[in-house]
């Protein structure tokens, strides 16, 4: 009897030690499809969209006919969902929207129980596309019942076995996926002298679009200490980035002390709900050295700068820098604006380009 109850519990132990490591998923290469077959295509697109809408339509109709990566395809149909439907090609947009599913991929048209984005509404009242719609529900349902948070490990260029690199942890936007930011989060001292861990949360949204949910600081903190146990990093030299809801995040793994990050580099971040001088001061951060890349016409451009004076007051340096045309978006030099944040968190002095 005593030698069953010592089985059960070692059967026990191992269950739970399985289970806790299955929380969090380190990508390997194999296991995540290239977003540049798509950017690089989107580089081209982006200017026919009001100069030429057919050959924007035909570009993007053939690379989706040619391409066997699954991300191109998911946004392909969100690009050409936007131009069919102003080009009154509802039957086109519903046929690739169907071919898509019956492929096993799902998109994202449906936000906080309202159809996503602008454009499906010409749809609200369409029956084919309201039973797409609930099938592509259905199987992202399927699909979360067992997914994990996820990153991707990228090396410098140089990387060596051996040497100890420093580290930064790239966390999406609201809803957002690694290769939207592996295309973004891309720069010369980062692509020479930085581990990048791409990270994307648990909670599934479409084929290639993740939300962090309720328990991504635990899953962040689960990633972190998975890298440092793998991977020489030099946790003296941690910055925490990523662009919105991803800036919020990095700025309450920082302030609650659920990472240490030598500074933060955050692209039009959204002001967490809980932030205030006293938790900033309590958490003791005068070493932090963070910057912050906005746009003057960002809907949230008021928090933002109430973040930086409040930095100001408790002596966090920080640094705001105001592009005056945009929006809720990123600057087109945004690689230079990373490599002059990451001077400024070291404190080298910042090379203006």
């Amino acid at each position: 009897m005593r030698l069953k109850i010592i089985i059960l519990a070692v059967c026990l132990f191992f269950l739970k030690l399985s289970l806790f490591s299955q929380e969090v998923k380190e990508l390997k290469e194999f296991e995540i499809e290239s977003g540049k077959e798509f950017w690089d295509l989107y580089n081209v697109i982006e200017p026919l969209k009001k100069s030429d809408t057919n050959l924007a339509i035909s570009k993007l109709e053939n690379a989706f006919c040619k391409t066997n990566n699954n991300f191109t395809k998911c946004k392909i149909l969100e690009e050409l969902g936007e131009m069919y439907t102003s080009t009154k090609q509802f039957d086109k947009f519903l046929k690739m929207y169907e071919d898509l599913l019956n492929s096993g991929l799902t998109v994202l048209f449906q936000h906080r129980g309202e159809t996503y984005p602008e454009y499906t509404k010409e749809f609200k009242n369409n029956e084919k596309f309201i039973s797409l719609l609930n099938r592509n529900i259905q199987m992202v349902k399927e699909a979360n019942v067992n997914s994990t948070a996820e990153y991707y490990i990228q090396k410098p260029y140089n990387y060596k076995e051996g040497i100890i690199y420093p580290l930064i942890m790239v966390f999406h936007g609201g809803i957002g996926n690694i290769q939207d930011m592996q295309n973004f989060w891309n720069s010369d001292k980062l692509q020479k002298e930085y581990i990048i861990a791409f990270v994307q949360g648990r909670e599934i949204k479409c084929s290639y679009n993740r939300f962090f949910g309720s328990n991504g600081i635990s899953e962040m903190k689960r990633i972190y200490k998975k890298i440092t146990d793998d991977y020489l990093i030099d946790t003296a030299k941690v910055i925490l980035s990523g662009p919105s809801a991803g800036g919020m995040f990095s700025i309450d793994l920082a302030i609650n002390k659920h990472i240490p990050a030598q500074g933060l580099i955050l692209a039009f971040p959204v002001k967490p709900e809980n932030f205030n001088a006293d938790k900033i001061l309590n958490s003791g951060l005068k070493g932090l050295r963070i910057s912050m890349i906005c746009g003057e016409n960002d809907w949230a451009i008021k928090s933002q700068k109430e973040m930086s004076v409040i930095f100001d007051k408790l002596g966090v340096q920080n640094r705001l820098l105001i592009f005056p045309d945009l929006g809720h978006e990123f600057p087109k030099d945004f690689s230079n604006q990373i490599d002059n944040s990451i001077d400024y968190i070291r404190n080298d002095k910042i090379n203006i380009r």
